[in-house]
């Protein structure tokens, strides 16, 4: 065997070790669809022939020089390479059934066939290999439908706007960095393996890698909707209905009065559970709608012991259900109505500050346990938390999760033992 070819087995070893682990781990991979894991093995299989393809190529180049073996091996390495891309477009998006592009591959491997008894396309001619008139059929085929995988990927990732969804992008860009090395880089490769080859086993871990991600998202969601329903029952809660109820009871001598109670409470009510339908994030105008319900009738239980300010300046966004209702009724139960005088100020707004939309929720209450500031994150609300008897702030560290999943937001907090708290929520 000679020096040239070991070091070609030598180059091919780790990429062929590292396609077969993969092999093996899809295989026993319990999370993956059957449809995904069906297209990942064939995908799989076809990258193995390439690798069969390109040891073969070099054998029948460089030891035995068979005209008609290295052309049968050069026809199976042109019509493998269009079939994978296709294959990688079902698993970025499986909704298509691509017919027209499995067209192109077939007429691709139909035209490469040709060279078993033509020189329409190539040829091998004294161990060189020669093009005729279509030898760039597989290239001008593989260009289009990588083409073809750049806008699925990218439509993909703008559905989201995840960044995950973004593997899929980095994988055909690596491909085109692969092709252009191959084909004018010159200096640039060390040894006769095309760089395509293993980019393209490693964009199979790269696509397995985002596979995985996808069912990690489903399953954040899934958690999220249960997470969605526990606060919507938190928030309708029996004792929250039968206050309101009594307020409403309480206005039978004064009908306007019991009317605007009672629609306050109906409202409430129907916002809550349009907001529990909402799996995405929802406009802030709804939320800020279900939370003046709210309020109304927290004022009209309260009377004077709750003072209710509202500014909101901007409404021109979207946030996750329950978002500031969550927020106002930490800050009267938990802070206002928790004082010496068990009476207080709450202060909702929400504005534009540098391009960035915030809520800002204030009370003058009790305040944490222990000093807050603007910098001090969910570990440092939950250490506090811990540490005490006051478990009121649980729901803050959820919500910080929950805004940090669905729009990318966060929380900042400001409290002082006392005083009172400041909690903004900054939206992009």
């Amino acid at each position: 065997m000679s020096e040239a070819l070991m070091t070609e087995i030598n180059i091919i070893i780790p990429v062929a070790v590292e396609i077969i682990v993969l092999l093996f781990i899809v295989l026993l991979d319990p999370y993956l669809l059957k449809k995904q894991k069906r297209i990942m093995l064939v995908i799989i299989g076809l990258v193995i022939l390439l690798i069969v393809h390109e040891l073969l190529s070099f054998y029948y180049t460089e030891i035995d020089t068979s005209a008609f073996k290295r052309t049968i091996i050069t026809i199976l390495g042109y019509s493998i390479r269009p079939a994978i891309i296709v294959l990688f477009c079902y698993i970025v998006d499986d909704g298509h059934k691509y017919i027209i592009e499995w067209i192109m591959v077939a007429v691709n491997i139909a035209i490469n066939m040709t060279a078993l008894f033509s020189h329409i396309c190539f040829w091998i001619e004294d161990k060189y290999y020669m093009r005729g008139p279509l030898g760039y059929t597989c290239h001008i085929v593989s260009a289009i439908l990588v083409i073809r995988f750049l806008g699925i990927s990218v439509i993909r990732y703008e559905q989201s706007r995840k960044i995950e969804n973004s593997m899929p992008i980095c994988s055909t860009l690596l491909i085109f960095v692969a092709v252009y090395i191959d084909s004018f880089g010159g200096e640039l490769r060390f040894f006769q393996v095309p760089i395509l080859l293993p980019v393209i086993v490693n964009d199979c871990v790269i696509l397995y890698i985002w596979l995985h991600l996808q069912y990690v998202r489903i399953h954040e969601n899934g958690i999220m909707t249960q997470q969605r329903i526990k606060t919507m029952i938190s928030q309708i809660q029996p004792h929250f209905i039968y206050n309101s109820l009594n307020v409403i009871g309480s206005y039978l001598d004064e009908p306007q009065k019991a009317e605007n109670a009672l629609e306050n409470f109906t409202g409430f009510l129907r916002g809550s559970i349009d907001l529990l339908n909402s799996e995405e994030c929802i406009a802030a105008a709804q939320e800020f709608k279900t939370v003046e319900h709210f309020l109304y009738l927290e004022k009209e239980r309260f009377g004077d012991k709750l003072n209710v300010v509202m500014d909101i300046k901007d409404t021109d966004f979207y946030l996750p259900s329950f978002t500031v209702q969550t927020l106002v009724e930490n800050a009267i139960s938990h802070g206002i109505r928790r004082n010496k005088a068990g009476r207080g100020t709450l202060i909702l707004k929400s504005y534009k500050e540098k391009k960035m939309h915030v809520i800002e929720v204030q009370d003058d209450g009790v305040g944490f346990p222990k000093k807050i500031d603007w910098n001090d994150g969910p570990e440092v609300w939950n250490s506090i938390r811990d540490n005490t008897d006051d478990h009121s702030h649980i729901g803050l560290a959820n919500l910080s999760e929950r805004l940090d999943f669905m729009c990318n937001a966060g929380i900042r907090i400001k409290s002082t033992p006392g005083q009172g708290t400041i909690v903004k929520v900054i939206i992009p």
